[in-house]
Formats: C-alpha cells, sequence, structure tokens
C-alpha cells in the first residue's frame, strides 16, 4: 500500500516538474526563436484583458467554472490564468474557479450520483479506497495529490457522505501545491524580461520543491492517523 501511495505522488511531482520544464523551453523559444511573434502577442492580448478588467476575470472564472465541472484539466486553465492576468490575479481566478468547478461536479453528483460506478472504483483501486472511504480534510488533501483526472475524486465524493464543508476546504487547500507552481510558471510566459521570466520559471520550481515535501508530511501524518 505504501509503495503503491509513493509511487502515485512520485508520478504526479513528476508531472507536475515536466510541466514547468516545458514552459522553461517555451520561454527560452518565445526569446530566441521566430516564435517570438507569439510573445508579442500575447502581452498585446494581455494589454487588451487589463482594460476590460473585472469583465475580463469573470468571463475567465464563469468560463473555468463551467469547464472544470464538465472534465477539463483544471491546470491547463491554472497556466492560462497566470499568462492573462499575471501570477496574483492568476492563481485567485484559477483557485477560486478550479474548487467552485469541482464543487460543481460533486453537487451534480450528489443529486444524480452512480453509486454502482463509485462502488467499482473504490473496489478497484485500494489506494482511493483507503484515502476516501472517510473523507476528511487531510484526505480530500491527499487525494487531490493522486495521478488521476480531478473529475474522479469530485464524483467519488459526491457519493460519498462528504460534509459540503469538509469538501471545499480540503479541495483549496488541496488545490494550493500544484495552482500555485503552474500559474508563476504561466505568468512567466508573458515576461517582456528573460530574466524576469527565467526568475519565476525558477521560482514556480522551487515552490513544486517545498510543496512535495510538505505532501510527503501530510500523507504520512494522515496514514498515522488512520
Amino acid at each position: 500500500m505504501l509503495a503503491e501511495e509513493n509511487k502515485g505522488f512520485q508520478k504526479e511531482t513528476g508531472r507536475l516538474l515536466l510541466l514547468v520544464l516545458v514552459v522553461v523551453g517555451l520561454v527560452a523559444a518565445l526569446h530566441f526563436t521566430p516564435l517570438r511573434h507569439w510573445l508579442e502577442e500575447a502581452q498585446s492580448l494581455k494589454a487588451r484583458v487589463d482594460e476590460l478588467g473585472w469583465k475580463a476575470h469573470a468571463v475567465f472564472v464563469f468560463g473555468s467554472i463551467v469547464g472544470i465541472a464538465l472534465g477539463v484539466p483544471r491546470l491547463a486553465l491554472c497556466g492560462l490564468g497566470g499568462v492573462l492576468f499575471g501570477f496574483v490575479e492568476g492563481f485567485l481566478a484559477s483557485q477560486f474557479a478550479g474548487v467552485l468547478g469541482a464543487y460543481g461536479t460533486f453537487l451534480l453528483t450528489r443529486l444524480w450520483g452512480p453509486k454502482e460506478w463509485v462502488e467499482r472504483k473504490l473496489a478497484n483501486s485500494q489506494t482511493l479506497r483507503k484515502i476516501l472511504v472517510a473523507p476528511s480534510i487531510g484526505t480530500i488533501f491527499v487525494a487531490r495529490q493522486m495521478p488521476v483526472p480531478g473529475i474522479v475524486p469530485n464524483v467519488l465524493l459526491g457519493v460519498l457522505k462528504t460534509r459540503h464543508a469538509t469538501f471545499l476546504l480540503g479541495t483549496f487547500l488541496g488545490y494550493l501545491p500544484s495552482n500555485i507552481p503552474v500559474a508563476l510558471a504561466g505568468s512567466s510566459m508573458a515576461k517582456e524580461s528573460l530574466s524576469k521570466a527565467i526568475a519565476q520559471v525558477s521560482l514556480s520550481m522551487v515552490a513544486l520543491g517545498v510543496f512535495s515535501a510538505l505532501i510527503l508530511a501530510i500523507r504520512r501524518r494522515v496514514k498515522v492517523q488512520e
């Protein structure tokens, strides 16, 4: 069981690290290859977004909530938020949109949940059954780090006896370790200065390392308490 969980967390960390490294490559390409015109277009789009103000944020958040509720990858939207709004605003918009989108799936499942599918899913995955059989803020946090599509825990938790506040807080905390590095990396892609872009990507890698260590510590604590 422990080996299976460690493998899952290592896979998820590796996936995020690969994403950050891809962004590093894209940043370099945007500054040193003919793709530089894309950087200029991105900066022009960002200027138009700034002119729209809160309307652009509202459209992005609403669209992200609907998309995530329907299964659109959350991290892709988080990276886009970083590109469009910068790190702070992009992270905040993506974080709350991610939580509310997940909550939308949770509510739909609570009303029309496929209970038979959930029972089969839990029966086929000892790790998910161990983590989510008695949902808490800690176990939901841990489940959010598993290398599975985000919609899967949303549906599982919607069918299981999960309190709404527990779902929301566990999901909010569980999204932080991935949303912060990805929003940082995404915002670096629209930086006009290469040095600032590289510094921001480097910071995202440091954040990824810190959060990975934190995740392992929390996982061990949750396991001990079980």
